[in-house]
């Protein structure tokens, strides 16, 4: 729904709550005397719309998570995270890696240096959406998306679950969607920072947000952000250079228009391909420093994304609201890398050798272009107030990655490595691969009012799927229905139950040469839910259950015409099953806290465990305070804790990681009213642990801080 507000001093982001809050009652107050005594010099600003939930604390009052429809997180029959801009805020966060590993229910591994897979209840994440625009993002080839920076976004919503509803083809993992900031004061506003910290790292960023009227129905906001850091890893070092512009326009009290662009560019050298070896050829472990890097000094990965975007919201008297996003993305990436190739014969402890020096240099284009627009209103039924919405969505991704690589016989010796070893002679570059994958999609949803306790949310997305020039086409017509119910209880607890689906096109093919359907993802959920402070506590408890149908497993059938080649069917597949605990809000006045529990247990057909490379039981908790009796100072931590997990090597057996917290600190000091000091101090007591595990090695981050310096106007 869209509200109207009057205009603040200055943004929330950018002030203490209580404060922000005074200033807006004040003005609200004042209004009516300010129009009254106005000057005839003096300029009256129009009110300003403000569109969406702004982020007041830790969590939100409302949110369009997982259904479109504007409802409270206990209303909502699906387990939704809300990382806040004063979450990000405190713990410093810079980037999607940040707020997913802080983020309840989501795991991680790497690769390598540059890429970070995620993954919820044991499956991988691939649905992202930019203001509710869904997108796909894989990071097989990388083009830098687990790199995005945060500093143009307000916040993060995360809705775990098969998110077949809203955003296509998928695995029935969750949704992440990054919600950006907007141009939402009609006043000269904004704030630059300064971050320092560890292995040389220094961290500029300015975001101002101005009128270009004179009432300040028309408004703009512009961040520009740099980041020059070394890692803990030697011979490492990441560039980052973030613009960020938009315009958001009131064209009438009832119709808002924004339009923007970002430009992102991450240029990394000393980057590694794979990791350390994990194992020497007599099966005992190898013990590298934690600053050792495997790849060679020539490496780099430099990846560009350029993004334009609109959005249209319109707002009619009877309480529909029609809205319509389009985004254009462009994203470049450029890499030379190392990878060091162990032979049958391992990699031995007294010679070094056992080492093939494999290199690659490629050379990749990804355009994504999405458009979604849709309706949603109350209309009366049976005497009771109800709600429909329903849309339309187009998303076209094309891709072509090209490359070279060399691929010499053995070194002599791997021992000693320090990275100087000369740059092949790169071969004329080919295609690897290229494709066009585009999804037209309608969907529909009505949420009914059973009862005055009792909701019901019913749906389905219909979607053509089409891939071009992946070696063959492929083309899919899926339903994907959505049903949720809620129960509250009182005013605080409510109870949901929810059947959601969700499906991933695949490339095998049967006995008849046909590929088979896509893999079918069906997420079962039930729950409880609690919220109090007018809804700015919430609490959610839930269980769930995941299957996967249509998995290809391999038969003894050959393909008829295709020689050599055995056919699939499909079978069922993963089971997951488990729960997810989480705490997030305000618990008193100036105290922030979250906290969340996971638990899973993910199993493929034959019983055996996958992805053991991640743990299955986690805790993230994390916690601000700022005393009512000292109201500059705000200080707080929190910690992460993950069970053991392990990965098995077909040579040389098994290789675990034991259970391990990472504990944090943070204090904030407000030296007069518009400037501020922070400090920030991650892995506080230092502790050893791995980043990745699974065929190479490479080592988490160990005791590292920052300080950053605020000025606010």
């Amino acid at each position: 729904m869209l509200r109207t507000a009057a205009v603040l001093s200055r943004p929330l982001s950018h002030g203490r709550l209580p404060q922000a809050l005074l200033i807006a009652l004040a003005t609200l107050a004042a209004a009516p005397a300010f129009a009254q005594d106005a000057t005839p010099d003096a300029t009256t600003l129009d009110k300003i719309v403000v569109k969406g939930e702004r982020a007041e604390v830790y969590s939100v009052r409302r949110t369009s998570a997982g259904t479109r429809f504007d409802l409270a997180p206990r209303e909502i029959p699906q387990s939704i995270s809300i990382i806040s801009h004063q979450r990000i805020e405190d713990q410093n966060l810079d980037d999607i890696i940040d707020v997913l590993a802080n983020t309840t229910g989501v795991t991680s591994t790497q690769s390598d240096s540059e890429r970070t897979e995620f993954y919820a209840r044991g499956f991988y994440i691939d649905n992202y959406q930019f203001d509710g625009l869904p997108t796909t993002m894989v990071q097989n080839w990388s083009y830098g998306d687990s790199g995005l920076d945060l500093a143009l976004y307000d916040r993060v919503e995360v809705v775990r679950g098969a998110t077949g509803l809203l955003t296509g083809a998928g695995n029935p993992s969750a949704s992440v969607n990054l919600i950006r900031k907007h141009a939402d004061s009609a006043e000269l506003t904004g704030s630059v920072s300064v971050n320092v910290g560890s292995w040389g790292r220094t961290r500029s960023t300015v975001d101002v947000t101005t009128p270009l009227n004179a009432s300040g129905s028309v408004r703009a906001r512009v961040i520009g952000s740099y980041l020059d850091t070394d890692a803990q890893m030697d011979r490492y070092n990441q560039r980052k250079t973030l613009g960020y512009a938009v315009i958001d326009a009131d064209l009438t009290p009832d119709t808002q228009l924004s339009v923007g662009y970002d430009y992102q560019q991450k240029r990394a050298t000393g980057v590694t391909w794979g990791g350390f070896p994990m194992f020497y050829s007599d099966g005992s472990r190898t013990s590298y420093d934690e600053s050792f890097n495997p790849a060679t000094n020539w490496t780099y990965w430099d990846t560009t994304t350029k993004r334009a975007f609109a959005t249209l919201e319109h707002g009619f008297a009877n309480g529909w609201k029609f809205k319509i996003g389009a985004s254009h993305d462009k994203t470049d990436s450029d890499d030379k890398l190392f990878y060091p190739y162990f032979t049958i014969y391992g990699f031995d402890k007294t010679t070094g050798a056992g080492v093939v020096p494999y290199s690659g240099y490629y050379q990749t284009e990804r355009n994504v272009d999405a458009v979604d627009g849709y309706v949603d209103g109350p209309f009366q039924l049976f005497g009771r107030e109800h709600q429909f919405m329903a849309g339309l969505s187009y998303n076209q991704r094309d891709f072509v990655n090209n490359g070279a690589f060399d691929f010499p016989g053995p070194m002599p010796s791997y021992l000693g490595w320090t990275g100087d070893f000369p740059e092949p002679a790169w071969a004329p570059m080919q295609e690897f691969s290229r494709g066009t994958i585009t999804q037209k999609a309608g969907y529909a949803a009505t949420r009914l009012s059973l009862a005055d306790p009792l909701k019901l949310i019913i749906g389905a997305r219909y979607t053509d799927w089409k891939s071009e020039d992946e070696g063959a086409d492929r083309a899919h017509k899926v339903t994907t229905p959505y049903a949720g119910m809620v129960f509250d209880i009182n005013d605080t607890w409510s109870t949901y139950a929810s059947y959601t689906e969700i499906f991933q096109p695949q490339t095998a093919r049967d006995r008849n040469d046909r590929f088979l359907d896509p893999v079918d993802g069906k997420s079962y959920e039930v729950g409880v839910k609690g919220a109090w402070f007018e809804d700015r506590l919430n609490a959610s408890l839930s269980v769930f259950r995941i299957e996967q149908d249509n998995v290809a497993q391999i038969t003894n059938e050959p393909i008829i015409g295709r020689p050599g080649e055995f056919a699939y069917e499909a079978a069922r597949g993963t089971v997951s099953r488990g729960f997810e605990f989480e705490l997030n809000g305000e618990l008193a006045p100036g105290w922030n806290a979250t906290l969340g529990a996971s638990r899973y247990v993910a199993k493929e057909a034959d019983g055996s465990d996958i992805n053991t490379q991640l743990p299955q039981t986690s805790i993230k908790a994390y916690t601000s305070y700022t005393p009512q009796t000292l109201a500059d100072l705000t200080f707080g931590g929190g910690v992460n804790w993950q069970n053991r997990i392990y990965a098995t090597d077909a040579v040389y057996g098994r290789f675990e990681q034991d259970a391990y917290a990472l504990v944090s600190a943070f204090v904030r000091y407000r030296l007069a009213p518009q400037f501020s000091v922070q400090v920030n101090l991650n892995n506080l007591l230092d502790k050893t642990y791995y980043s990745q595990i699974y065929g190479y090695g490479a080592y988490g981050d160990g005791r590292n801080g920052s300080i950053t310096f605020t000025w606010s106007f």
